[in-house]
């Protein structure tokens, strides 16, 4: 029992890593003028916990800015859902989150 709580544990803290690994990746394409497609959206990883996700999000990067400045949103591909976060705008595949 002990071991099945020490590798749940070990995995939540291996999510949280890739979470701000990707918003810290994210967060440097934003601040690099990166090329947006005849819409006006960039491509920026998904910010999920999953570490086999590899997904990416189509995103106005104005609104992607906002988020950071905000620091209270996450950038997650459709295919994600969390209890602990609603969903605020959906377009598409492309879901911007807020705590809860």
């Amino acid at each position: 029992m002990a071991a099945s709580a020490e590798e749940r544990l070990v995995t939540e803290q291996e999510g949280i890593s890739h979470r701000v690994s990707r918003r810290a990746s994210n967060r440097k394409t934003s601040t690099t003028q990166p090329k947006a497609d005849g819409q006006g959206l960039v491509e920026l990883a998904c910010e999920c916990t999953k570490i086999d996700c590899d997904r990416f999000v189509k995103v106005p990067l104005y609104v992607y800015r906002r988020m950071l400045d905000s620091d209270q949103y996450l950038l997650q591909a459709g295919h994600h859902a969390f209890a602990q976060y609603r969903t605020i705008v959906s377009i598409g595949l492309m879901r911007i989150e807020e705590k809860a």
